[in-house]
Order: C-alpha cells, then sequence, then structure tokens
C-alpha cells in the first residue's frame, strides 16, 4: 500500500484526506500552517493520485480509501488521530470512523460530496456524469476536456478554466472522473454506522443547497447539527485561504 505522503510538526496528530481533482500538494499551505500551531500533520496522495500507488485502483471506493487512511496512520503509529476530510475527502473521512473507530480521535468533515445521501441521488449523478461521459466517448482520455465539462456543469458554465486552483485541479482530472464522482460519493451511511461523539460536519458560513442539504442529512446520523465555519465563504476556501481552516481548529 505504497502512498505519498508528507509530515510536518510535533504534537497531536491530524491527517488531512483531500478532495476530488485534489492532491497532497495542494494541501501543503494548510498542513504547514496547522503545523505551526503546535501539531504533528499528516497528509498525502490518496491512491490512484499524485505519487501513490494505482494498484487495485478505481474500485473500492470511500471504503478502500478509508482502509488506506487507517493503514497510513497506524504504519506511522499516529493512531488515534484528528481527521479533516474535505470534500469527497470528507466522505473517506466519514468512512474511515465507520470502519476503523479505533484510529481517529475524531472526524471532521467538511462539505462532505456524499450525493448518494440525498433523495433522487440518481437522478443528480446523470445529470452530473452524462455531459462529460459523452465528451469522452467522442475524446477518449481527455481528462482535462472532461473535467472542464464537469466545472461547467456544476457552475453552470461560470467556472474559471484559468485559475490557478482549476489548473492545479485539472492534473488530477482522471481521479475526479474515475473515482470521486461515480464511485466515493456514493456511498450512503446508515443509522448506527458513525461513532458517536466523534464525527462532526463542518460547513461554510454561505454553504451552497447542495452541500447544506448533504450534511442536514448526515447530521441526522450524528445527532449534532452542522458546525458553520466563521469565515467560510465558499467550498474550495481550504485551497486558498487556508487560515480560515486553521483558526476553526483552534477555536475549537
Amino acid at each position: 500500500m505504497p502512498l505519498a505522503y508528507q509530515t510536518a510538526g510535533d504534537g497531536d496528530p491530524i491527517l488531512l484526506i483531500h478532495g476530488g481533482a485534489e492532491n497532497a500538494a495542494m494541501h501543503s499551505a494548510l498542513a504547514e500552517r496547522i503545523a505551526a500551531r503546535g501539531h504533528r500533520v499528516i497528509w498525502y496522495d490518496r491512491r490512484g493520485t499524485g505519487g501513490s500507488t494505482r494498484e487495485d485502483w478505481p474500485g473500492g471506493g470511500a471504503d478502500q480509501h478509508a482502509d488506506d487512511a487507517a493503514a497510513l496512520l497506524r504504519q506511522l503509529d499516529a493512531a488515534p488521530a484528528t481527521v479533516l476530510g474535505f470534500s469527497s475527502g470528507g466522505v473517506v473521512a466519514l468512512a474511515l470512523a465507520a470502519r476503523h473507530p479505533d484510529v481517529i480521535a475524531e472526524v471532521i468533515a467538511w462539505e462532505p460530496a456524499a450525493l448518494s445521501m440525498l433523495p433522487g441521488s440518481s437522478e443528480l449523478q446523470r445529470t452530473l456524469h452524462g455531459p462529460y461521459e459523452q465528451h469522452l466517448d467522442e475524446h477518449p482520455g481527455d481528462w482535462t476536456g472532461a473535467y472542464h465539462i464537469l466545472l461547467d456543469t456544476l457552475s453552470q458554465g461560470r467556472a474559471d478554466h484559468s485559475s490557478p486552483v482549476v489548473q492545479q485541479a485539472a492534473l488530477n482530472a482522471e481521479a475526479i472522473l474515475r473515482d470521486d464522482g461515480p464511485l466515493i460519493t456514493q456511498r450512503v451511511f446508515g443509522p448506527g454506522e458513525l461513532p458517536n461523539g466523534k464525527v462532526t460536519i463542518a460547513v461554510g458560513e454561505e454553504t451552497n443547497p447542495l452541500h447544506g442539504a448533504i450534511a442536514e442529512r448526515l447530521a441526522e446520523l450524528t445527532g449534532q447539527s452542522p458546525v458553520r465555519v466563521k469565515g467560510a465563504a465558499f467550498h474550495e476556501v481550504y485551497l486558498v485561504h487556508p487560515e480560515v481552516i486553521a483558526d476553526y481548529l483552534d477555536s475549537r
């Protein structure tokens, strides 16, 4: 299970799990900020991404990634850890809590993209995946082009393909289109699956309706209302303004 990972700092361990079309490098600024505040931070490329293995990938979805995260924490003697997962990485973090509660001190899932928790999710999935799947049928292997189509679908055509974040994310386009979208986001959590008192669903002050609806459904399972993070004005705030997430962790 060769995963490419980085560590920084000393103190209680915190594991960061990146979202779709992301990799460890995109979380370095956040990791270093958290480490500077007295924590041991671990962040890594999920299986299929960056420098990590592609063995048996894709196929296992959120549970496979959760097993990878648990193995990494044990390998580094970092359990139990606070686990902070972002977007689809939040789904992985929740699966980690469900499958390996012994390796977590707590899980914080940032606007987890558990689309299948919503009523009518099958139609939503078809709406999101149909346009880029058609593109790939016509242009096999054009992961970047297909990713741009997904962004346009999600943003109703308002995505800025030239932004630095989008350009970085395009390097991980294959992963989001083959793994995050069709597999990870379809993980469904049931009653009693998430350990009591160990899971927090966190959202931005102005979370969009989709993420807000998912958070409310997951909060029904945790028995705790979603936490609104001060200063978090958009979904990818952790990439652009990492101090917002670092401040949130300090304030808890």
